[in-house]
């Protein structure tokens, strides 16, 4: 994140703000400066003049407020472009390349955005604010006496030279907050997509019980991150109040030795106030921005182009000498096999075998410890699992809500016409004769409009549809009923393409109809 990236999101607007902010800053300051002559007129019994100068003051006293008005309204416009940009990127990056669970990216997107957005970019307009009213109010001293600059300058790099004090700790706070949020989040998407069953067990005091212990740890991480940020308040705080009253003092001095009137004292106060104030925002800005750095560095590496890795058809999958250990000390150690292109495969083993477990290794989700998986192309080539071109179903794959055409075309039109064919085949069409919309029934993932065994059958439309050459289906029939999956095997059989299939429960009749098993023993005990 940079000054030059916000600019460039549109560059015309840029300069309209500044250019605004600018006209704002010279009638807010004009305003101020007019003020003398108001006071040298009362002090003159011109009740008439002073009248006039305060109506002239009044009116560039609205132009300033309204041209700001207007320059904040543009800058946020701005800025929420910029965002919008940036989580675009960061959607990129987890779409190309990430595991990451859902709660924590819905933090990036969401909550951290927020913290950018009012700590990092907000701070920035600020900043700029202050700057032209310091650079208009250092000005209107000189028109006073040129030792007030000279004083105020003094005072205002001891003043700024503050926010170095906290800028260490108010990064690893807020990056510790932000951190804690996520973890929320996470314990938040666990428990509730177990909400049913909570409930059936009557166990709501275990789940307030881990929500409490991570809630309260969010609450601790944000007393800290406000606390150290009161604190760097203060000290900035206390240098700036110092600043004020002595430029004030000093002024005061040279209206005792008539090197100045009463009307510019009044307003060389006012002017030093503004300027210190001014440092006061700066400084407060920066302690924001600054607290932010850990965060920043974080999005700048999700917002880091990553491309899709480019797939090929494969000819055969080798399985050497393959192991997967998990955490707790178990492993489950895989038979050497090979499956040729064409081959009809049937992955058949008990519970806790580990037949999820290698199609994940097959398409490199998972790494094992210990073995490789070789893809070869038909010329020989060898290539990674993320390079191979390989179909999937996984257990809960997911329907998305639009249509069942979108659903099983992935959204892409040329192959609609295949639609109708595919339905017919994976056992859909007595399904969709008794929705009234037919393929554009929307599906509704809020009221859960689909059984388990339609999801399947679009699933399975969604992978045929696209021909793959190799298929991995794991327990992609489970919730369809015998009859239709003996119909649906079938047709996946009649294909050239190469399958391996998951599954538990068919009979001795569909399993001989396969080229061949592949059997996996229970996992070994804890080493």
């Amino acid at each position: 994140m940079s000054i030059k990236e916000i600019i460039r999101v549109n560059e015309p607007r840029a300069i309209l703000i500044l250019v605004i902010y600018i006209f704002s800053s010279f009638s807010s300051t004009g305003s101020q400066y007019l003020l003398k002559y108001a006071i040298n007129a009362i002090s003159n019994q011109n009740f008439s003049n002073f009248l006039v100068w305060i109506i002239i003051q009044a009116v560039t006293k609205f132009m300033a407020t309204a041209l700001l008005a207007v320059a904040t309204y543009k800058f946020n416009q701005q800025i929420q472009e910029y965002i919008h940009r940036v989580r675009d990127e960061i959607l990129r990056h987890y779409y190309a390349n990430s595991q990451d669970k859902i709660s924590k990216i819905e933090n990036e997107l969401s909550s951290n955005m927020k913290i950018l957005t009012t700590d990092y970019l907000e701070p920035g307009s600020i900043i700029v604010q202050s700057l032209l009213v310091i650079m208009l109010s250092i000005s209107a001293l000189f028109t006073l006496h040129w030792s007030l600059i000279l004083a105020t300058i003094i005072v205002a790099i001891i003043v700024f030279l503050l926010p170095k004090i906290m800028k260490k700790k108010l990064s690893t706070a807020t990056a510790t907050a932000a951190m804690q949020n996520s973890e929320l989040l996470e314990t938040i998407s666990n428990w509730f997509q177990g909400l049913t069953e909570l409930r059936r067990y009557r166990v709501f005091s275990k789940m307030n019980k881990k929500l409490d212990h991570t809630s309260q740890a969010l609450a601790q991480a944000n007393i800290q991150k406000e606390n150290l940020h009161g604190i760097a308040i203060g000290i900035n705080g206390i240098g700036n109040t110092l600043g004020q009253i002595g430029i004030m003092g000093y002024a005061l001095v040279l209206l005792v030795n008539h090197q100045i009137d009463f009307g510019s004292w009044v307003i060389a106060t006012s002017f030093c106030s503004n300027i210190f104030n001014g440092l006061w925002d700066i400084v407060d800005a920066i302690t924001a921005i600054n607290s932010t750095k850990q965060l920043r560095d974080l999005t700048g590496k999700l917002r880091q182009f990553i491309s899709l890795p480019q797939v090929v058809p494969v000819n055969s999958i080798q399985v050497k000498n393959l192991v997967v250990e998990y955490q707790h000390g178990e492993k489950i150690t895989y038979p050497d096999f090979t499956i040729n292109a064409g081959d009809k495969v049937l992955l058949t083993g008990d519970s806790g075998s580990g037949k999820s477990t290698l199609l994940k290794v097959l398409l490199g989700e998972l790494i094992p410890q210990q073995g490789q998986v070789i893809y070869q192309t038909d010329n020989g080539q060898v290539i990674s699992p993320q390079n191979a071109m390989v179909g999937y179903i996984a257990q809960d794959s997911s329907l998305f809500p639009t249509s069942i055409t979108d659903n099983i075309t992935m959204f892409a039109n040329d192959l609609i016409e295949k639609v109708p064919k595919v339905t017919e085949k994976m056992q859909l069409s007595a399904d969709l004769a008794n929705f009234p919309a037919g393929l554009k029934t929307q599906v509704n993932l809020d009221q859960d409009n689909l059984s388990g065994g339609q999801k399947q059958k679009i699933v399975l439309a969604r992978a045929e549809i696209r021909e793959p050459q190799m298929l991995l289906l794991d327990e992609a029939t489970s919730a369809i009923d015998s009859n239709a999956t003996i119909k649906i095997v079938h047709e996946l059989l009649q294909t050239k393409q190469t399958l391996l299939m998951v599954a538990h429960n068919f009979s001795p009749k569909l399993m001989q109809q396969f080229d061949y098993q592949i059997n996996l023993q229970a996992k070994e005990g804890a080493k």
